[in-house]
Protein backbone atom coordinates (compact mmCIF):
# COMPACT_ATOMS: atom_id res chain seq x y z
CA UNK A 1 0.00 0.00 0.00
CA UNK A 2 1.29 3.64 -0.67
CA UNK A 3 -0.72 5.34 1.78
CA UNK A 4 2.37 6.67 3.24
CA UNK A 5 3.59 8.84 0.32
CA UNK A 6 1.78 11.89 0.27
CA UNK A 7 1.38 13.05 -3.08
CA UNK A 8 -1.74 15.34 -4.47
CA UNK A 9 -4.20 13.38 -5.69
CA UNK A 10 -6.26 15.18 -8.13
CA UNK A 11 -8.98 14.75 -10.08
CA UNK A 12 -9.04 15.21 -13.84
CA UNK A 13 -12.58 14.39 -14.08
CA UNK A 14 -14.86 13.84 -11.01
CA UNK A 15 -14.94 9.79 -11.43
CA UNK A 16 -11.22 9.97 -11.74
CA UNK A 17 -8.51 10.16 -9.14
CA UNK A 18 -4.88 10.58 -10.28
CA UNK A 19 -1.79 11.33 -8.32
CA UNK A 20 0.10 13.87 -9.67
CA UNK A 21 2.46 11.93 -11.01
CA UNK A 22 0.40 10.13 -13.05
CA UNK A 23 -1.40 13.11 -14.85
CA UNK A 24 -1.48 13.10 -18.52
CA UNK A 25 0.13 16.37 -20.23
CA UNK A 26 -3.68 17.46 -21.35
CA UNK A 27 -4.87 16.35 -17.64
CA UNK A 28 -2.03 18.47 -16.34
CA UNK A 29 -3.01 22.01 -18.58
CA UNK A 30 -6.72 21.66 -17.70
CA UNK A 31 -5.98 21.37 -13.84
CA UNK A 32 -3.98 24.28 -14.22
CA UNK A 33 -6.47 26.35 -15.68
CA UNK A 34 -9.17 25.58 -13.03
CA UNK A 35 -6.28 26.13 -10.48
CA UNK A 36 -6.46 29.47 -12.44
CA UNK A 37 -10.01 30.08 -12.17
CA UNK A 38 -10.25 29.45 -8.70
CA UNK A 39 -7.79 31.95 -7.57
CA UNK A 40 -10.08 34.47 -10.06
CA UNK A 41 -13.29 33.71 -7.69
CA UNK A 42 -13.30 36.34 -5.08
CA UNK A 43 -12.14 36.02 -1.58
CA UNK A 44 -12.68 37.81 1.75
CA UNK A 45 -12.73 37.31 5.01
CA UNK A 46 -16.23 36.56 7.04
CA UNK A 47 -17.99 39.67 8.59
CA UNK A 48 -21.05 39.17 9.37
CA UNK A 49 -21.76 42.68 10.65
CA UNK A 50 -20.71 43.91 7.68
CA UNK A 51 -23.54 43.36 5.18
CA UNK A 52 -26.71 41.83 5.03
CA UNK A 53 -26.37 38.69 2.47
CA UNK A 54 -23.12 37.35 4.56
CA UNK A 55 -25.87 37.22 7.80
CA UNK A 56 -28.31 34.57 5.80
CA UNK A 57 -25.16 31.99 5.09
CA UNK A 58 -24.17 30.40 8.81
CA UNK A 59 -21.94 28.00 7.87
CA UNK A 60 -20.06 26.17 5.64
CA UNK A 61 -22.08 23.71 3.98
CA UNK A 62 -18.69 21.82 3.01
CA UNK A 63 -17.24 21.18 6.76
CA UNK A 64 -20.21 22.33 8.49
CA UNK A 65 -18.53 24.35 10.56
CA UNK A 66 -20.08 28.03 11.41
CA UNK A 67 -18.25 30.78 9.85
CA UNK A 68 -16.08 33.28 12.38
CA UNK A 69 -15.26 36.46 12.20
CA UNK A 70 -12.48 36.47 10.04
CA UNK A 71 -12.16 33.44 8.64
CA UNK A 72 -11.00 33.52 5.27
CA UNK A 73 -14.02 32.77 2.87
CA UNK A 74 -14.24 32.56 -1.13
CA UNK A 75 -17.60 33.58 -3.00
CA UNK A 76 -18.72 31.69 -5.53
CA UNK A 77 -20.43 33.63 -9.14
CA UNK A 78 -23.96 32.12 -7.25
CA UNK A 79 -23.10 34.23 -3.92
CA UNK A 80 -22.73 31.19 -1.66
CA UNK A 81 -19.65 31.77 -0.06
CA UNK A 82 -17.65 28.85 1.82
CA UNK A 83 -14.29 28.32 3.99
CA UNK A 84 -11.75 29.58 1.28
CA UNK A 85 -9.89 26.08 2.05
CA UNK A 86 -12.86 23.55 1.97
CA UNK A 87 -14.40 25.52 -1.12
CA UNK A 88 -10.43 25.50 -3.05
CA UNK A 89 -10.59 21.75 -2.26
CA UNK A 90 -13.78 20.97 -3.92
CA UNK A 91 -13.41 22.91 -6.82
CA UNK A 92 -10.26 20.62 -7.66
CA UNK A 93 -13.16 17.94 -7.46
CA UNK A 94 -15.88 19.57 -8.30
CA UNK A 95 -16.32 22.36 -10.35
CA UNK A 96 -20.16 23.26 -9.56
CA UNK A 97 -21.31 24.74 -6.10
CA UNK A 98 -22.33 22.75 -3.35
CA UNK A 99 -25.27 24.36 -2.31
CA UNK A 100 -27.04 25.36 -5.54
CA UNK A 101 -24.85 23.01 -7.93
CA UNK A 102 -24.61 25.50 -10.35
CA UNK A 103 -21.15 25.24 -12.67
CA UNK A 104 -18.92 28.06 -11.27
CA UNK A 105 -16.56 27.88 -15.11
CA UNK A 106 -19.73 28.20 -16.85
CA UNK A 107 -20.59 31.71 -15.03
CA UNK A 108 -17.01 32.66 -14.62
CA UNK A 109 -16.31 32.53 -18.29
CA UNK A 110 -19.25 34.45 -18.79
CA UNK A 111 -18.94 37.07 -16.32
CA UNK A 112 -15.31 37.32 -18.14
CA UNK A 113 -16.89 37.36 -21.30
CA UNK A 114 -19.53 40.91 -20.46
CA UNK A 115 -16.71 42.76 -18.68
Amino acid sequence: SQEQIHVPVYHPTPSRSRLASQLTEEEQIRIAQRIGLIHHLPKGVYDPGRDGSEKKIRECVICMMDFEYGDPIRFLPCMHIYHKDCIDDWLMRSFTCPSCMEPVDAALLSSYETN
